[in-house]
């Protein structure tokens, strides 16, 4: 692919940073762009959709049905204003919670916008807390910490067990289809808008009204919950909007097919409402970038065409796959898309060079691709690359409004964040607060970071790799586990989907690998039978080509901090319930090794097990 061949053309604006060091060897970063203006109360975003395009849709709900239904701006913001009125009349106010099961829906969206214009927090939490979970630990924590005045689902079979556990005499229990022992239906909610009710209590919001309680994945204990505030949401917005493409809502509007969880940041947060900011229309995917749905946002993406992609770098690998070989599917595909969009990992130069190829192909421009850095504590908001780029894993610049404060850690950068999108503390844990944040108010994220260009910072920053998970070997030579961890994911391609970093202490570096979903099913075609968590991968034929490819990289990467000694494949699936991996698909590294000792102890010990590469005995042979 030459690089002779130019993007396809964005009207995007360039970086302009400030970056000043210090005496100490910090550094702070901040975009020279001024944040400006911005809205007090997020429900103007789909007010001003509602006014200026009230018949477009605003949501669609993709299925396999011929006709897919729809919500349009004005059906959506006259039913906002419907629940706006029974909260009010019924005693909801921003002392009064409301926790959402359930993923994205028609329902989930009506009730979030009718109780956050009016000042009623809501509480969205991972489905997986009430339908992949035995205990109910995680819910029960939630719902004691957020004291939710009403619990919403979808299902009423679905999440009717996980309602039941939460009732406590005086919740009021609502579900869009359906209704569970003692609750109501949704559209018993629907009641006449009253706007002399609604609007005193939508002026009366202001920037530190708390608009929805997050939590965090829970990498460590019980989820962290983060209230995100109006001003956190419309900053976020604000700032999106300064580095994004503005395009004629009435002639070119903006189209999305989108699949990520409204109770995670950048689906609920950024999405969601830029979606409204844009006066664009959203497909609800029912598609996800995993086995058995991918086919799901395959078909769609036929029918929809969107003109913007934004997914996990998992999609990319399914998605690529499938255009390689599906002519039709990659020309519905570039027909109208200008912008690709990766988050929650990195993704590998491989995938990005591949899609460069096909958009050549198919366009003649090679496909703009954006990214960033942020986390449910940021609002999805702290740095993005918007420019047109040539490699991956780059995390960016500052956008307008934030504040970054690089703090130098073992040869590369803790980095620090604050701003009007950036949480002032944990909701109720003022514990973890006085933890998380610094002297000088910034956030600690605890993620690690390097120049792109040491001797010009402006050029951006590159993600290396959070700094809890960076360890020593017995020897003293560092570990540096972000971008190994993306180097062999490269190296290993198209055998392994992720791989976990182990070796503390150890003489090497041993990994786990989690191999990909084609090679999974074409092991299981050869007999692969999984039972618990500690079974491996003892496929001959799989394991051969493990070797291969890890001797080809440990050819070229002779050091001590880069070269893997010993490794396992893990056949049982990652676990959600147990924090090994999130709803974008991203794994965690911590969680995995101490689920999963028992095979970090095996990857070490001195045997002759089938399941086990031992690199450097190999190589001696």
């Amino acid at each position: 692919m030459s690089a002779a061949i130019p993007f396809r053309p964005l009207n995007r604006p360039l970086p302009d940073i400030s970056v000043t060091k210090r005496d100490d060897g910090s550094y702070l970063m901040r975009s020279n762009i001024a944040i400006g203006e911005y809205e007090k109360n997020v429900s103007a975003l789909w007010h001003r959709a509602a006014e200026e395009f009230p018949d477009r849709p605003f949501l669609v709900q993709c299925s396999p049905s011929e006709t897919w239904p729809e919500l349009t701006y004005k059906e959506a913001r006259d039913k906002a204003d419907m629940v706006s009125t029974w909260l009010i009349n019924n005693g909801y106010d921003e002392t009064t919670s409301i926790m959402i099961l359930s993923t994205n829906s028609f329902a989930h969206a009506i009730l979030s916008m009718g109780a956050l214009q009016v000042g009623v927090p809501i509480v969205p939490v991972s489905p997986s807390f009430s339908l992949m979970t035995q205990d109910y630990e995680k819910l029960r924590y939630a719902a004691d910490l957020t004291e939710p005045k009403m619990i919403f689902a979808e299902s009423a079979d679905m999440f009717g067990k996980a309602m039941t556990v939460l009732k406590d005499g005086k919740r009021d229990f609502v579900t869009a289809s359906g209704v569970v022992d003692g609750g109501m239906a949704f559209d018993e909610l629907l009641i006449p808008a009253e706007e002399a009710v609604i609007a005193p209590k939508r002026d009366a919001v202001t920037h530190e009204n708390i608009a929805k309680i997050l939590f965090t994945s829970g990498s460590t204990g019980m989820p962290k919950a983060v209230a995100n505030t109006q001003r956190m949401l419309c900053s976020a917005q604000r700032m999106a909007e300064l580095i994004t493409e503005q395009t004629d809502p009435a002639t070119d509007p903006t189209v999305v097919l989108d699949w990520l969880p409204w109770h995670h940041t950048y689906g609920g947060n950024m999405n969601f409402f830029s979606i409204m900011r844009v006066k664009g229309t959203m497909y609800l995917d029912d598609g996800k970038p995993v086995p058995g749905l991918f086919d799901r946002t395959i078909s769609n993406l036929k029918q929809v065409k969107p003109t913007r992609f934004s997914s996990v770098p998992t999609a990319y690998s399914f998605l690529l796959d499938e255009m390689e070989e599906d002519e039709e599917l990659a020309t519905a595909f570039f027909d109208r898309v200008r912008l690709c969009q990766y988050g929650g990992a990195a993704l590998s130069q491989e995938l990005f060079e591949r899609m460069q190829v096909l958009a050549i192909k198919y366009t003649g421009y090679r496909m703009p691709f954006g990214t960033g850095w942020g986390s449910t504590e940021t609002t999805a908001v702290g740095t993005s690359v918007y420019w047109d780029e040539e490699k991956v894993g780059l995390i960016g610049v500052p956008y307008s409004g934030i504040d970054v404060k690089l703090v130098p850690v073992a040869g590369k950068f803790e980095i620090r964040v604050k701003g009007p999108a950036i949480l002032d503390g944990y909701y109720k844990r003022p514990d973890l607060t006085s933890e998380y944040f610094d002297e000088e108010g910034f956030y600690c994220i605890r993620d690690a970071v390097k120049f792109i260009d040491a001797k010009d910072p402006s050029h951006g920053m590159v993600f290396a790799g959070r700094v809890s998970e960076d360890f020593k070997l017995s020897n003293g030579t560092w570990v540096e586990v972000g971008s190994l961890r993306l180097a062999l994911i490269d190296a290993l391609d198209p055998l392994a989907r992720d791989v976990v970093v182990a070796g503390h202490n150890q003489n090497e570096i041993g990994i786990l690998i989690v191999p990909s979903e084609p090679a999974m099913a074409a092991m299981k075609k050869r007999g692969l039978e999984v039972q618990n968590p500690l079974d491996t991968v003892t496929d001959p034929e799989y394991l051969q080509k493990v070797e291969e490819k890890l001797k080809t990289y440990n050819n070229n990467n002779g050091s001590g901090s880069r070269r893997v000694g010993h490794a396992i494949a893990m056949s049982y699936p990652l676990s959600p319930d147990k924090n090994e991996i999130t709803d974008k698909q991203y794994i965690n590294q911590s969680a995995v090794l101490e689920n999963r000792a028992q095979l970090v102890e095996r990857l070490y010990q001195n045997n002759d097990s089938a399941d086990v590469l031992n690199l450097r005995k190999m190589e001696r042979m």
